[in-house]
């Protein structure tokens, strides 16, 4: 009963906190340094929505956005290679604050930590978690180097216990530069020089903060991240996927199984594809009124599997996937 109980509530949840489809902002204004790779972060972040059916993205570099009324049709906003300072005023601030504290999502991309240096805004640089610091304020662009898996999360579990990446990695420790507590580090960076603020340093981090949440990555420098590096595209999508809020918290806890749904929407068979084989898994599905329409185990063991739901009219679908005592939610969008 209480498992039943706990799944309608989670259920309700999702359907009356999401649409058909989230929607989510990508924010590209610049008053400093303006990186080429932005377009290509825009473009990255629409193919991820657009292919597995789980947002929509619209892209603006105008302030005036952001306003209350605006800003209540989206889940998150994506500060993507955004740089410099003074790029809202303080009304526009105040409804970027609002929305955060009503549960909105924020995602930072590298130069998000290059923006607002002047600490004008402490609300925006505890949010985004760091500020970087200047002359120098990061190594040479594609400097290869080793990064290490320290927490487990969704957009750095696949990875294994390091990655290798040729990137621009940013300073904290100088001359303006600062790290913020309660960020919980997901990737840190090997020694990268000789010089102390080429220490090991946490180069991606997430968080809840002031009523929403908050995902931050110094990656994605060059445009060929987002076009052809298919473990930095996983990272952001996994990034975006927690701050609009796909991973539910239950019971005080947040609950966490890695698993991929695609196509999303989907015709008449999707597949479901997991890293976690140690546990079996059950599956379920319910329709918008809340009926269980399908379950089905899934095996330890088990990586990926089909699963077959051309039974089920076109519409909206909530579904759950239960692992012993965690629990992951998506949506199915099922049309023809």
């Amino acid at each position: 009963m209480k498992t039943q109980i706990l799944l309608t509530t989670v259920f309700f949840s999702l359907l009356f906190n999401l649409s058909a489809q989230d929607k989510v902002l990508v924010f590209t204004k610049t008053n400093g340094f303006t990186h080429p790779s932005i377009g290509a972060g825009v473009t990255m972040i629409t193919n991820l929505g657009s292919t597995n059916g789980l947002w929509t993205t619209d892209q603006t570099e105008d302030a005036n956005d952001f306003t209350t009324a605006n800003l209540a049709q989206y889940k998150a906003v994506i500060w993507c290679n955004t740089s410099g300072n003074n790029l809202l005023n303080a009304t526009q601030q105040q409804a970027f604050e609002d929305f955060i504290a009503a549960g909105g999502g924020f995602l930072g991309i590298h130069a998000a930590t290059d923006t607002y240096r002047d600490k004008s805004w402490p609300f925006y640089n505890d949010l985004v978690g760091g500020i970087v610091q200047s002359g120098p304020n990061h190594t040479s662009n594609n400097f290869n180097a080793d990064m290490t898996i320290v927490n487990s999360h969704p957009a750095v579990d696949f990875l294994g216990m390091t990655w290798n990446k040729s990137e621009e990695y940013y300073y904290w420790r100088n001359n303006g530069g600062q790290l913020f507590s309660g960020n919980i580090d997901l990737l840190m960076v090997a020694s990268t020089g000789s010089n102390d603020y080429d220490e090991a340093r946490p180069i991606s981090w997430y968080k809840e903060y002031g009523g929403g949440r908050s995902f931050y990555t110094a990656l994605g420098h060059n445009s060929s991240d987002y076009t052809s590096n298919a473990n930095f595209i996983k990272h952001i999508e996994e990034g975006i996927k927690y701050v609009i809020g796909n991973t539910l918290s239950v019971g005080g806890q947040e609950q966490q199984i890695p698993f991929r749904i695609s196509p999303n929407p989907v015709s008449d068979v999707f597949r479901f594809s997991t890293s976690d084989v140690v546990k079996a898994k059950s599956l379920l599905i319910y329709d918008i009124n809340g009926q269980l329409v399908y379950k089905g185990e899934i095996p330890s063991a088990v990586a990926s599997t089909n699963i077959n739901i051309e039974n089920l009219s076109n519409g909206l679908y909530i579904g759950s996937i239960i692992s012993g005592n965690q629990q992951s939610n998506f949506k199915l969008i099922k049309k023809n």
